[in-house]
């Protein structure tokens, strides 16, 4: 069959050796053995790279659940957005019309958005993209809330200062329809009822029985109250903001007080005859930045006793 060399380790000499079946048998079957165990061990190493371990799958599984949560969380920005755009658009063509402010515009609406890379740390994972734009989004959105809201408190603030304005104008009559007889003297140029002279008279005389009611015809603050026998005899003035001022002359009995605080519908007197009068009357004046203007434009002179009532009422409230 052949021969071979074997070291001899106690004598530290190569032996020829005569190589038979059986010692060929021996040597192939060792060599097999040893080349399965390796195969073996290198398809194990492989096998188990390809498959995940029971962390890595949990994590994997964590991953994706994360990604799905955010592409849902994507998508309600998506329905934010268009709200926010809706209340955007009522804002300028709505809220900011009746509040008589100028609307936004996209500039200024669009402003701090962009610009330098506040999302670099989010760079370099699987999901980087879809994490920057999820909170790219956010902020965006979060600057328009804020933006927004400070938007509304603007109106909110214009429109209580229109309610104020609107509150102050002299909008009722001083005294009830179904208590003064007539309009005993207009406004205007006329022949005055004592000294027979043409004189401009810059008030309304509403000719009624002493000891009627008189209302305020709008709210403010008493900047006078005098009683006299002359001119305009017992009067009260009411200065009631935004450039309106109120006159209420020839009462019989005055029920305010300099400083006080009044409110539409209020009663602050009574109707008299005191001062140059040539009867029961009350004279009223509409001031307006220090004009004298005809008070039959600020009032509805044909109301019914139930209507004027009613809206001393709503004024009251």
């Amino acid at each position: 069959m052949g021969y071979k060399y074997r070291f001899d380790r106690e004598n530290l000499v190569y032996i020829n050796e005569k190589i038979t079946i059986k010692t060929l048998i021996r040597d192939n079957c060792r060599k097999g053995f040893v080349g399965v165990i390796l195969g073996v061990g290198i398809w194990c190493v492989s096998f188990f790279n390809l498959i995940e371990s029971p962390k890595e799958y949990l994590l994997e599984q964590h991953g994706q659940n994360l990604v799905e949560k955010l592409g849902l969380v994507n998508s309600n920005f998506d329905s934010i957005t268009n709200q926010l755009l809706d209340i955007q658009h009522r804002d300028d063509n709505f809220y900011r019309v009746v509040s008589q402010l100028n609307p936004i515009s996209p500039e200024e609406r669009k402003q701090g958005f962009g610009g330098v890379n506040a999302y670099s740390n989010l760079e370099g994972f699987l999901s980087s993209e879809l994490l920057i734009e999820s909170n790219r989004r956010s902020d965006i959105i979060q600057k328009q809330l804020k933006f927004q809201l400070h938007s509304l408190d603007t109106i909110f603030i214009s429109v209580r200062e229109i309610d104020d304005s609107l509150l102050a104008v002299p909008a009722i009559s001083p005294v009830s329809p179904c208590d003064y007889h007539r309009i005993s003297s207009p406004f205007g140029m006329r022949v005055h009822p004592i000294t027979g002279k043409l004189k401009r008279h810059d008030g309304l005389d509403f000719a009624a029985s002493i000891g009627k009611p008189i209302f305020a015809t709008g709210n403010g603050i008493v900047s006078l109250v005098q009683k006299s026998k002359l001119g305009y005899g017992n009067r009260i003035a009411i200065k009631h903001g935004f450039g309106f001022k109120t006159v209420y002359a020839h009462l019989h009995n005055i029920e305010v007080s300099i400083g006080d605080t009044i409110t539409r519908g209020q009663k602050i007197g009574t109707v008299g005859n005191t001062g140059t009068s040539t009867g029961p009357h009350l004279h009223y004046e509409v001031i307006f930045n220090n004009r004298k203007f005809n008070p039959k434009n600020y009032y509805i002179d044909d109301l019914s006793i139930e209507e004027f009532n009613e809206m001393l009422s709503s004024s009251k409230k």
